[in-house]
């Protein structure tokens, strides 16, 4: 049963615009699987909080003996994996490193979990010697790739959990069925605890409650003097420079401000380098960047100006 499709969002880059595109075809499959399944409840695009920790899980499933986390990934090339569980995203003859979703989608699941067992004694039903708790619950992970993607494993080790995204429902089925394989066999010592009716109930409602959606209307930008809200239509003359900025070899605007000897762009497509090039009011001025956090800053002494010049993609918090 699907309770949450993806939210609707503008994406504002090329990067997130792959991203969702990658959310959309697996909810597709995920839809078309178990839509009229009474049992197994999906979630799509889940966003939760805890103080100022967020994680967003792109497609989460909750059955009777637990749940799944479905970590989506955009790949229109080739990824590999070494036998250190190392990611490489390869484009042409460039391989690029990039952080492993497993790990992610880990991550993910310990703050769920964490998430959940304050919540254990009014979302679980109690037992008749004790209290059953989440972390009694199977919590398991699986990574999509885009159908059109390649996947090169280490031919001497198994890479488990990672499958393209057409393969993913199977997956999710012969986990469940593993679990319920073994409750029905009285020989074994294993305990797979499973949700009655009405702690699924309790515990779907109080998810799709906590999901917070990301607001794109209004962006805090912050400067060391005060803190000032810009609405949607001033934020993009704001970045109208930022939107003109491409890689000078691929000339993909999938960029990002990293450091060297000096402030430059980053490709995160083709891995080529780009240097910045600031412009002021006068010729004669020096403008220089600024960095705060994930913002960049233009700055020139002699005109006393300073201006938003680049803002790197966050880093999803798990």
């Amino acid at each position: 049963m699907i309770l949450k499709k993806v939210d609707k969002k503008e994406a504002i880059n090329k990067f997130e615009k792959s991203g969702l595109r990658a959310e959309k075809q697996m909810a597709h499959y995920l839809k078309r699987e178990f839509q009229d399944n009474a049992d197994i409840f999906v979630i799509n695009d889940l966003r939760i909080e805890i103080n100022n920790d967020i994680a967003q899980i792109d497609h989460l499933i909750i059955h009777r003996y637990g749940f799944l986390i479905i970590e989506s990934k955009s790949v229109t090339t080739e990824i590999s994996i070494n036998e250190y569980g190392e990611w490489a995203r390869h484009y042409l003859k460039n391989v690029t490193g990039m952080p492993s979703p497993i790990n992610q989608a880990r991550r993910q699941a310990d703050f769920l979990k964490n998430y959940l067992m304050e919540k254990s004694d009014n979302l679980l039903k109690k037992g008749l010697l004790f209290q059953v708790l989440f972390t009694d619950f199977k919590f398991d992970i699986l990574v999509a790739i885009s159908d059109s993607g390649i996947i090169n494993r280490p031919k001497t080790l198994n890479i488990p959990g990672v499958y393209k995204a057409d393969q993913i429902t199977d997956e999710v089925n012969s986990i469940i069925s593993s679990y319920a394989g073994t409750k029905k066999n009285i020989l074994t010592l294993k305990v797979n605890y499973n949700f009655s009716d009405t702690s699924m109930d309790k515990v779907t409602s109080f998810l799709l409650q906590a999901h917070k959606p990301v607001k794109r209307n209004k962006k805090l930008e912050v400067n060391e003097t005060k803190a000032v809200y810009f609405t949607h239509s001033e934020k993009k003359k704001k970045t109208k420079e930022q939107a003109d900025h491409s890689c000078s070899k691929c000339n993909s605007d999938n960029i990002e401000i990293v450091y060297g000897r000096n402030y430059y762009f980053k490709c995160l497509d083709c891995n080529g380098n780009t240097p910045i090039k600031l412009k002021c009011k006068e010729t004669s001025c020096k403008p220089k960047i600024r960095k705060q956090k994930l913002t960049f800053f233009k700055e020139c002494s002699e005109c006393k100006t300073s201006e938003l010049f680049f803002t790197n993609k966050e880093i999803e918090k798990v």
